[in-house]
């Protein structure tokens, strides 16, 4: 069966998110970044309200004093006024916006991400095909009822408030003037606080919502899957290979020093011996040294506490055969078993 005629019903797998995220392929809230970037505006008008009140009245002041000026005394003046004052305002404000949404893409995207692949042309961005199945796609069904939801949401909140303060508006004209500013300013503080609580909480239900979609589009079909297993362990006859290498490894016995539970020493020679009952049917000669390397053996069977039992002939025997790591020929298996029995092995 092919991938195209298959469903995809298995979750995507940890090489496959890797790969999509080398490519910028991440699960991305748009609602999420805007509510972050739109807080912390909102958060900096609030605090610094006050000084940016005053830096915009003192433009007005000298726009007023400056209007039986010249034309071109007063435009020079006016242009410095009004840069000055975005630098001041504007500029700190945008500043702050973009810091926003530059970390809430961080948090969303687990770090920093970085990718050309987005930038490259596809043809399948102007297939009409695929664009009438992105149209009715899930995604696009989700995205409007979102915005719908938001739109009820925000419109039944205002009612809600507008109703609730509906008397207090009706006996605003008895009070007079001096409740105009705390009337109007309790409301707008009173939305204010609904905007930001809700901005945040669609915000937060649209990561889970685009994880959740960006997830089930990545699923992987059985053959994806089995393709990618082939690609990540190689091929079958390849993985029976070294697994057959790495059980004959396991099956050969350990070789050096350590490994040894007899030494038979002879003149200017050693030669190490293994045999456990049970491990080994017969002993094998897992080391031997001549000449200088001799004093090294020694100080191994002196530290590990293993036996060394001087047979000349059998360590003259056993220094030219067998090699190491195999079995004592069978005309040495009565002298070795003398040399066990001396060292009170067996």
């Amino acid at each position: 069966m092919s991938d195209a005629s298959e469903q995809k019903t298995l979750p995507p797998s940890t090489k496959k998110l890797q790969d999509a995220r080398r490519k910028g392929q991440t699960s991305h809230s748009h609602d999420f970044v805007s509510a972050v970037g739109a807080v912390a505006a909102i958060a900096y008008l609030w605090a610094f309200s006050a000084n940016i009140v005053s830096l915009w009245r003192d433009a007005l002041l000298l726009a007023v004093g400056v209007q039986n000026e010249p034309f071109q005394v007063a435009l020079p003046q006016l242009g410095a006024a009004l840069v000055a004052l975005c630098l001041r305002t504007v500029l700190p404000l945008l500043t702050v916006a973009v810091a926003a949404a530059i970390l809430a893409n961080l948090i969303i995207n687990r770090g920093f991400l970085f990718s050309l692949a987005p930038m490259m042309p596809d043809f399948e961005h102007i297939n009409p095909f695929t664009g009438f199945k992105r149209i009715f796609a899930l995604r696009s069904w989700i995205e409007l009822a979102k915005t719908v939801a938001k739109g009820v949401l925000l419109g039944s909140t205002l009612v809600i408030v507008v109703a609730g303060t509906l008397n207090t508006l009706v006996r605003l004209p008895i009070c007079g003037e001096g409740c105009i500013g705390f009337v109007f300013g309790s409301m707008a503080q009173l939305l204010l606080g609904i905007g930001i609580a809700f901005l945040l909480a669609t915000g937060l239900i649209d990561i889970l919502l685009q994880r959740w979609l960006f997830l089930r589009e990545m699923r992987m079909t059985i053959t994806e899957s089995k393709r990618e297993l082939q690609d990540q362990e190689g091929n079958p006859l390849i993985r029976s290979t070294r697994r057959r290498q790495r059980e004959q490894q396991a099956q050969e016995p350990p070789i050096g020093p350590r490994h040894a539970t007899l030494f038979v020493r002879g003149a200017g020679v050693m030669v190490g011996l293994r045999y456990i009952r049970g491990e080994t049917s017969v002993p094998i000669v897992v080391c031997r040294a001549r000449g200088a390397a001799v004093q090294a053996l020694l100080d191994v069977a002196t530290s590990a506490n293993i036996p060394v039992v001087p047979e000349m002939a059998l360590a003259r025997s056993l220094r030219r055969k067998p090699r190491i790591g195999t079995a004592i020929a069978n005309q040495q298996f009565e002298r070795v078993a003398r040399a066990m029995l001396a060292a009170g092995l067996v």
